[in-house]
């Protein structure tokens, strides 16, 4: 009998539910989907510059584990890219050291705390709310187009609280968490802060 597989952990889930090619007429049933572990592999390896080794002991799981998590994730961007094809990041063997959330409203991400246990949206209250650990064996969402983002101002700042700090090329904002609040960084003056505004200013006037 196989022995199980160990679960993989994760820091914390992808910010978005993956990525759309540029083209026409784009076959929605068609995609690849890329499983949260081997997401991670390449975060961990190719965009914080670890070792396989390094990355494995934060994983949780033996570093030939790792490499093959690598490997098929690599050829899965490879095959969407050549292919035009869209991308899910979704589902897979993992686990989180918290609860994540995701606001259905505003897509901000987020993590339980002392004071939300995920049942609200800490940027803009609202309770349209998903359970990102408990996606993790449902059917993948097809992610929607993103929003073209200015790039012209210096600051990250907190859709929850408004707290800025300064920009860093070459560092998402989104891979930066507010300590105070435990929700991603956007950039000021993006298409994701002008809309959160708006969602604030039509609940303020209701």
């Amino acid at each position: 009998m196989p022995r199980p597989k160990r679960q993989r952990r994760l820091q914390s889930p992808p910010v978005g539910y993956g990525f759309r090619p540029i083209r026409q007429n784009l076959d929605e049933e068609k995609g690849v989907q890329l499983l949260f572990e081997e997401y991670e592999s390449i975060r961990l390896a190719d965009y914080e510059g670890m070792s396989q080794e390094e990355a494995a002991e934060i994983m949780n799981i033996s570093r030939p584990t790792l490499t093959r998590i690598y490997d098929t994730a690599r050829a899965k961007v490879a095959k969407a890219l050549v292919d035009n094809l869209l991308l899910n990041v979704a589902g897979g063997n993992v686990k989180f050291d918290h609860e994540w959330f995701r606001c259905l409203d505003c897509d901000t991400t987020f993590r339980e705390s002392a004071h939300n246990n995920g049942k609200f949206c800490p940027v803009c209250k609202s309770e349209k709310i998903e359970h990102i650990n408990g996606t993790l064996h449902q059917p993948v969402r097809r992610a929607e187009a993103p929003k073209a983002v200015q790039d012209d101002l210096g600051f990250c700042i907190c859709p929850a609280c408004g707290g800025k700090q300064q920009h860093l090329a070459g560092i998402p904002c989104k891979s930066i968490f507010c300590q105070k609040c435990h929700v991603h960084l956007i950039r000021e003056n993006s298409a994701h802060h002008f809309n959160i505004k708006q969602i604030k200013n039509n609940q303020n006037n209701k």
